[in-house]
């Protein structure tokens, strides 16, 4: 050993003296030391734990998810059953005793069959199995938009002065509209009452799909008409004393949002239906009720005595209940492993919910012409007044890629929907993408619908309407976020330019948006702080889980809410 470095030899017994023997001998080395050497020059060593936290918190792509879902619906939805199961276990609405003393129940369905978590089964049906309890009614998974779907076809219908209006058209065609003629403040003004967001601004143009008076670009005057909230859905024109029937009242088209009309290449928006694709296993999670947690919403719940009930039993029937469970995925996601629907790194994951209806009430796909028992839709397909036509079991462009099965018991056919596997897709919502302003934006947010099966329970809806809930499907997990502004530069003056950035040939530079780091939010509110633990980002996803009555519409554009009165102290 060099003396320089040490004061201790270490050398050969015989080397000691003649006749000494060799030994074997260590020395115990200390591995616990306040002090760490630094090589004057080494740049590459990080000393600060709070800069070693970040490096690796940003150089992490591993995500494991987890939340809350609370189970929120109104049980309306009544009808009869001949199958003596389901006629024993409903929530009874209605006795009717007949002349010949025959006597016809009426009921829904009790809430275990929309819960997240079956505490029981049916008496008389299959064999409900408790390590099953929360795989019987829905199953989650997670997602992420893969790619988009331009040739969706689509169907807008309104009811316009008390008749009902319907337009057929294509996702890429852009947003549908029914036009309107209005005098606001003296103006003469053609408003445009859209099927959902149009994301226009104020001053922005707008093309239209049909030529009115050899143009095709118009110019947004106003946002909104009289009644308060319709901003996001209605706009105005100037009316210049258009004489073409295409700007008369009534009239139906579409129309693509443009920024400049002297770029209308790289300034007109695109729009789509998002494909989802799978990335988890059903058993990739675990789900479970949360201890004491209940919503605001009462719960209602019945004693039916036994001289009420079909088969002469006493029990207790819950209509609606207001649980809360918590869910967890056991599978860490690399997010580096995809890409999104635009070619650009995730941002988004989504927790993606499906029904399942193991129990058979539902989905029987012999109603029309293919294997799936679960119809598709977006937020305008729900009207307040009457059921879309949409949803028409005979309409082919409601369907997904989400097949049933099928089960034999008590000689009747029960349906129900297969699990997914890692790598199919499924629809997602329409979005619109502005390339020059590198921004997507979601228009409307797709939707199932279950419909009774009405061999099993017959609810008097229409056969090719049947009656059922719609629920939201895709729910999204911000793992981070694009910059509020548009980053600009010629690539020979700018470092690091993100291969999804986009060349302008109008002007002559790459257009971006920055992806901020995690942890930072800026003073737009705009960013995500998510937990970072033991190399693995931890985001917490807590939802509201609605299902919809085919009679409810929350975007008619018809629901007339008045703008709130102010005076000079407000």
């Amino acid at each position: 050993m060099n003396q320089k470095n040490s004061d201790i030899k270490i050398i050969l017994g015989e080397k000691r003296f003649a006749g000494s023997s060799n030994n074997d001998m260590s020395i115990k080395v200390g591995l616990t030391n306040k002090h760490r050497e630094f090589v004057e020059g080494d740049r590459t060593t990080l000393l600060n734990l709070e800069e070693r936290f970040n490096t690796e918190r940003q150089d992490s792509t591993k995500i494991r998810i987890s939340g809350k879902i609370t189970n929120i619906f109104e049980n309306i939805i009544d009808g009869i059953s001949d199958y003596e199961p389901f006629l024993n276990d409903l929530y009874y609405t209605v006795i009717d005793v007949q002349d010949n003393n025959s006597i016809t129940y009426r009921g829904l369905p009790q809430y275990k069959e929309f819960s997240f978590f079956r505490n029981e089964g049916i008496n008389g049906h299959i064999n409900f199995l408790n390590k099953s309890a929360d795989t019987y009614n829905w199953v989650l998974y997670i997602s992420y938009p893969s790619k988009n779907q331009t040739n969706q076809s689509l169907r807008y219908t309104t009811n316009y002065n008390g008749t009902q209006s319907t337009l057929n058209y294509n996702v890429s065609d852009g947003i549908p509209y029914i036009i309107r003629k209005t005098n606001i403040n003296g103006k003469k003004l053609i408003t445009f009452f859209c099927a959902h967001n149009h994301n226009l601004s104020k001053y922005q143009w707008v093309y239209l799909n049909n030529e009115v008076q050899g143009k095709r670009y118009f110019q947004v005057y106003s946002l909104g008409d009289k009644y308060y909230g319709n901003e996001n859905k209605v706009f105005s024109i100037f009316d210049y004393g258009y004489t073409d029937a295409l700007f008369g009242d009534g009239n139906m088209g579409t129309f693509k949002r443009v920024l400049d009309p002297s770029n209308p290449e790289e300034t007109t928006s695109e729009y789509y239906v998002r494909k989802h694709n799978i990335i988890t296993k059903t058993t990739d999670y675990e789900i479970n009720k949360m201890g004491f947690e209940r919503n605001i919403f009462p719960s209602q719940r019945k004693i039916n005595l036994s001289g009420l009930t079909p088969d002469n039993t006493q029990k207790v029937t819950y209509k609606e209940d207001t649980l809360s469970f918590a869910y967890t995925f056991s599978k860490d996601i690399d997010i580096s492993l995809y890409r999104d629907n635009l070619g650009r790194p995730i941002t988004e994951l989504f927790l993606t919910v499906i029904n399942k209806g193991y129990m058979g009430w539902f989905n029987n796909p012999q109603l029309h012409t293919r294997t799936s028992g679960l119809q598709v839709g977006w937020d305008f397909n729900f009207q307040k007044q009457f059921i879309d036509n949409w949803w028409d079991v005979n309409n082919l462009d409601n369907d997904d890629n989400i097949p049933s099965s099928v089960y034999g018991f008590n000689d009747n056919v029960f349906y129900y929907n297969e699990d997914l596997k890692i790598g199919d897709e499924i629809k997602g919502d329409i979005c619109e993408f502005n390339k020059y302003e590198q921004k997507e934006t979601v228009l409307s947010k797709i939707n199932h619908k279950i419909s009774f099966n009405p061999n099993l329970f017959n609810t008097n809806g229409t056969l090719n309407l049947p009656e059922g809930y719609g629920y939201q499907v895709h729910y999204p997990i911000k793992l981070r976020s694009y910059s509020n502004y548009v980053e600009k530069g010629v690539k020979s003056e700018v470092d690091f330019i993100p291969d999804f950035s986009f060349y302008s040939n109008y002007d002559n530079e790459w257009r971006w948006r920055d992806l901020y780091p995690y942890g930072f939010v800026d003073s737009e509110n705009n960013g995500t702080d998510i937990p970072f633990l033991n190399g693995c980002h931890y985001p917490f996803k807590q939802i509201n889980f609605l299902l919809k009555p085919m009679s409810n519409d929350n975007n008619d554009n018809n629901l007339i809410i008045f703008q709130p009165t102010t005076d000079d102290c407000e």
